[in-house]
């Protein structure tokens, strides 16, 4: 009978380490990545138009490593406006692009996939992330 108390016990003492990492056991849980912003406009002069694409990605706290993923690329696929997959980094992600307009006829459009992963600073265990697609025509308005 002692012996199944002792199995208890001593389970009840070990669930609560292997349950969680050092930077998991505070009871702070504020850690997280903020909502991805991507935003596009159409701007022009006497020589064409052309859409400005602003891609911008933060997870806190910001002393935790994290990485950022922004694609840009045409639809149909014929290449990619930007490509970048950021290290770890202790920083925010703002990246801002200029891409031809296209004629009405062309029927072309640019896809954005972006994501940003936080990472716990002991561990480089992920803690949170956020993704986000978004696609618009490209022909002038």
């Amino acid at each position: 009978m002692r012996i199944g108390y002792l199995a208890a016990a001593t389970t009840l003492l070990v669930a609560p380490l292997v349950a969680s990492t050092p930077a998991q056991a505070g009871t702070d849980l504020s850690w997280k990545c903020g909502e991805i912003s991507v935003h596009y406009t159409f701007d022009n002069d006497q020589t064409g138009g052309w859409w400005v694409v602003n891609v911008s990605m933060n997870c806190s706290p910001g002393n935790w490593p994290k990485r950022y993923t922004n694609e840009i690329r045409d639809r149909p696929f014929t290449k990619y406006h930007v490509f970048e997959h950021t290290g770890y980094v202790n920083r925010g992600y703002d990246k801002t692009v200029i891409i031809d307009a296209t004629p009405a006829k062309a029927n072309k459009s640019v896809c954005v996939r972006a994501g940003s992963i936080l990472y716990f600073p002991d561990n480089h265990n992920e803690a949170a992330s956020k993704d986000k697609d978004a696609c618009f025509k490209t022909a002038a308005p």
